[in-house]
């Protein structure tokens, strides 16, 4: 099947349903159903396409047979036995091919009238349903009863003119349908014959009859300039209005009746797209319009459905979902050739071809897109967003001027885009069409492109707010370029940090470089116009400027000592600095210069107050020895190490560096300057000690000495401030105060007040008995005294006596009997040697403590004291105590024993001093318990020895025996 004949099929069956076609064309039985003709849609131009009148290919014989069976079922023979044509026979003979009818016509004995339409219709390339209309509107042969020999004769009206007889060399039905489909062929072979040319415009009378009249045709096909020429008239208004009966007297009927009988047979003359193509033509005024003569037929089956024909200028193309668009010859149709035509990417024209554009330029439109042209350009494809965006800024007559490349796909598949003259569109999904120009698009062409690490672009190419510069946005950073920094490339951290400081409008100007990697692949950095900015994952995006970034610089950027910035540069808040604080310091700059501070100088200066503090900028560059850095600042040096470190204010700095700096025995600062809350001293604390500074001076105190004043309650307690400097002896760091001594050894010690300083000092200090104190000065609990401990004793003063020094055994026998609290009360003089140096004592209030090697120390008071004292103390019979006073079990009495005896006091019997074998008699009777009870009476001479009385008895002492003989009662 031909394509004209495809095209008919799909016509046929969207007019007139599946049914109808199968009954024309299947030789179904069911009646044909016919289209009524609508007058208005005639065309005197166009009555009907070439596409079905040289359809050769149209009908098969059994489908002519069948379509005249359903026809002229009824048919009636004529008079003479003539069949009717659905049954009409006819001998043929071969026909060979020629020009006209290409293929060769084999006769036959017999043929059908159905085998000779459709052998005739083969041979020469007509249509068969052309040729049943013929037959039809000449002779009525189709639907006719009762035919006659000149009807079969004159079948087609092949050499009948209307104003002569017919040519007798003509005549039968074989050689009529022959003739006129060779004709028709002819007609065709010459496309000038009688001036009926396809693409002219002629005047066709309306009758035979010249005053008629007659009317302008341009003639769109082969087909109908055909017609013409085998029926040289055109309906009239009338004639088209009383179909099928006759109009006025000027009406003609041959070529209406052509068209209402094919309409009502085979439905609309018309291939949806050739009579479009034809039309549009026509409009444009024929073989006299722009287009020129017709080069070729319409040709149909083309993509979709379309159709097209070449003129001398170009070309009408025609699809249903375009319409019918001129093409004209030139670059722009040659490049669309280039894309194989409407079957390529760009599809139909949408659009005519235009030119007279920006410097004599040609565009069209197509479905896939659009071409463009101009002489110095060439002709380009740009289609969809790209030509949109394009579009938006005035196409040719824009920025952008022609395009220089076609559309194409970037090599990794991201995206799309078209060069143009004056830079480029760069379209994707993800970030829309971009236009891209001049240094920006030279930069990131550089990069790599889309490839490159920013990416496809998010924004057009722009002018920057002071006009100086242009930039764009892409997807992972941005391209910003003048006329002295060159285009550069930001990205990231670093884009964003400049954007926040206020891009080129801010502090640091444009970039003067693209952004890189450190040598040491730990940040990215963008050198800019006034300043840097580093980024790193650990430390942010960070700006600097200035000396401040000169002086990193010179230490060796990122990889000295200083390593990253870790904040901007800044101005201090009192205007006078520049700083920027890194990984491993700072670098303050100020009218003197740029200093560099480690961190934990930093670190000391920021406890301080930084330059609002005591210790003001820093003077002097950083200093390292002994595993310690210094640093000097305006009121004093900052000295740091593994161990700790602060600030040392000036006020202090003499005291220190005499000590020894930090690697004396004060070590490292441990705390920043204060004032102690009197006012009246500036202090610090040091790793081994501290240094106070009051109006007499600064005065050093070591660590040990330190946490004995810190118990005593620091200036504000018992000691006040140091008056001296620490001094050591014999393993001794003693240090004066204003009311005493600190003494410390081996990491202990206690203050010594001045109420106990000079007993102290006449027990010879921590040197003589008493040693060092272990206990701090405390009062007693009644409030009289004060009182210190010591390694070999303690100290006790009171108002009335005196401050006294108590050796431990002397402080011992007197703790025994309670401390002040006991009978003794307190101690009112020192310990002193007994007249015959044998022993030693101290008095107290109430009472005395004696004490020698061989007795120990004891403490006497009372009536007992007194009694041992009238009886010669210790050079006395009694000799020295050997017990404290004490208690009898019964509570009734005390009592002391002496080497030389015992002294007993109650109330009963008094004070009284038992000896020798009395004392043993009577503890043999159990002492004051037993039957003697309390002796009453001193030991008394009797006759013959010596006799003492108790309070139920008496002991007599045989003088000569020593025997002693108790009696009671």
């Amino acid at each position: 099947m031909s394509p004209a004949r495809r095209v008919l099929v799909a016509l046929l069956a969207a007019v007139c349903g599946a049914a109808v076609l199968a009954g024309v064309l299947a030789g179904a039985s069911a009646p044909q159903l016919e289209e009524a003709a609508d007058p208005s849609q005639f065309r005197p131009g166009n009555i009907i396409s070439d596409q079905l009148f040289f359809d050769g290919g149209a009908m098969t014989a059994p489908a002519v047979q069948t379509f005249l069976n359903q026809k002229n079922p009824n048919c009636a023979v004529g008079s003479d036995g003539l069949p009717c044509l659905k049954d009409y026979r006819q001998d043929t003979w071969t026909r060979a091919a020629d020009a006209n009818c290409r293929g060769t016509y084999v006769g036959a004995p017999g043929e059908t009238a159905a085998t000779i339409i459709a052998k005739v219709g083969q041979a020469c390339g007509i249509s068969q349903r052309v040729l049943l209309v013929l037959l039809q509107k000449e002779q009525s042969l189709v639907t006719g009863s009762r035919l006659t020999t000149s009807q079969y004769q004159k079948a087609t009206g092949y050499a009948c003119p209307d104003t002569a007889p017919c040519n007798e060399q003509y005549f039968g039905f074989f050689n009529q349908v022959y003739m006129s489909a060779w004709r028709y062929k002819w007609y065709a072979a010459n496309p000038g014959y009688l001036g009926r040319r396809v693409g002219a415009t002629v005047n066709i009378q309306f009758h035979p009859t010249a005053a008629c009249g007659s009317a302008p045709v341009l003639l769109e096909n082969q087909a109908t300039a055909g017609l013409y020429n085998y029926t040289p008239y055109q309906p009239n208004a009338a004639s088209m209005a009383a179909y099928p009966r006759t109009g006025d007297g000027c009406s003609s009927y041959g070529n209406r009746n052509f068209w209402f009988q094919y309409t009502d047979w085979f439905g609309s003359t018309q291939v949806p797209g050739a009579s479009q193509v034809t039309a549009r033509y026509a409009e444009t005024g024929g073989e006299t319009g722009p287009l020129g003569a017709i080069r070729g037929n319409v040709v149909c089956g083309l993509r979709a459905g379309g159709c097209m024909q070449s003129y001398a200028n170009g070309a009408i193309y025609w699809a249903p979902m375009t319409g019918a668009r001129i093409v004209w010859l030139g670059a722009v149709r040659d490049k669309w050739s280039t894309y194989t035509w409407e079957a390529g990417p760009l599809g139909y024209p949408t659009g005519d071809g235009v030119c007279g554009l920006a410097g004599g330029g040609c565009f069209q439109a197509f479905e896939g897109g659009s071409l463009y042209w101009s002489q110095a350009t060439g002709a380009r494809f740009v289609t969809g967003a790209v030509r949109d965006r394009w579009g938006s800024l005035f196409y040719e007559f824009g920025s952008l001027g022609y395009p220089v490349s076609d559309q194409a796909t970037t090599p990794n598949g991201a995206a799309q885009y078209v060069h143009f003259q004056r830079g480029s569109i760069y379209w994707s999904a993800a970030t829309g069409a971009r236009v891209l120009s001049g240094a920006v698009y030279d930069r990131w062409a550089a990069s790599g492109w889309e490839t490159s690490p920013i990416g496809l672009p998010v924004s057009d190419v722009a002018p920057t707010p002071d006009g100086s510069g242009t930039f764009a946005h892409f997807r992972s950073g941005s391209i910003y370029a003048t006329p002295t920094t060159g285009a550069r490339i930001i990205r990231g951290e670093v884009f964003a940090k400049w954007a926040a400081t206020g891009w080129e409008n801010g502090p640091l100007g444009y970039p003067i470089a693209d952004q890189a990697t450190t040598p040491n692949g730990a940040a990215q950095y963008v050198h800019f116009q006034r300043g840097s900015v580093y980024w790193s994952a650990a430390t942010g995006a960070q700006r600097l400027s200035g000396p401040v970034f000169d002086a990193w610089a010179a230490g060796g950027f990122e990889t000295g000592a200083l390593g990253l910035p870790t904040s901007d540069v800044a101005t201090t808040p009192d205007g006078a600095a520049q700083y920027a604080h890194f990984q491993g310091g700072s670098v303050y700059v100020t009218s003197t210069g740029a200093e560099v501070l480690p961190t934990a100088v930093v670190a000391a200066w920021g406890r301080s107050g930084w330059e609002g503090g005591p210790l003001g900028y820093p003077t002097g560059a950083a200093r390292t020895a002994g595993g310690v850095t210094s640093q000097q600042f305006q009121g004093g040096v900052v000295h740091v190490g593994e161990s700790g470190g602060g600030a040392v204010l000036t006020p202090m700095v003499a005291a220190y560096d005499a000590a020894g700096g930090p690697t004396g025995t004060l070590g490292l600062p441990t705390s920043g300057t204060g004032r102690t809350p009197d006012g009246k001293a500036t202090y610090q604390h040091f790793q081994g000690g501290s240094v106070y500074v009051t109006s007499t001076g600064a005065k050093v105190l070591p660590t040990a000495v330190v946490a004995v004043w810190a118990r005593s309650g620091w200036e504000g307690g018992s000691l006040g401030y140091p008056t001296g400097a620490a001094q050591t002896a014999d393993g001794v760091t003693s240090q004066a105060f204003e009311r005493g001594t600190v003494y410390v050894s081996g990491g202990q010690g206690s203050s010594v007040q001045t109420v106990l300083a000079a007993a102290y000092g006449a027990a010879g200090g921590p040197a003589g008995t008493l040693g060092l104190p272990v206990s701090d000065t405390g009062r007693t609990p009644d409030g009289k005294a004060t009182y210190q401990h010591f390694a070999g004793g303690s100290i006790y003063a009171t108002a009335t006596g005196g401050a006294r020094v108590l050796p431990t055994v002397f402080r011992d026998a007197w703790a025994v009997s309670g401390f002040e609290r006991g009978p003794l009360g307190y101690p009112v003089a020192d310990v002193r040697t007994t007249p015959d140096g044998l022993g030693e004592y101290q008095h107290f209030e109430t009472g005395s403590v004696y004490r020698t090697r061989a007795t120990g120390a004891h403490a006497l008071h009372g009536a007992v004291l007194d009694a041992w004292a009238r009886g010669g103390w210790e050079t006395g019979a009694l000799g020295y105590p050997t017990t404290d006073v004490t208690v009898t079990p019964d509570g009734q009495g005390r009592y002391a024993y002496f080497q030389g005896g015992a002294v007993y006091s109650s109330q009963a019997g008094g004070t009284r001093v038992v000896r020798g074998a009395v004392l043993d008699a009577w503890g043999a009777t159990g002492w004051e318990q037993g039957r003697l009870g309390y002796p009453t009476g001193d030991a008394q001479a009797v006759a013959g020895g010596t006799r003492q009385t108790f309070q139920r008895g008496s002991i007599t002492v045989d003088g000569a025996t020593g025997g002693a003989t108790v009696q009671v009662g």
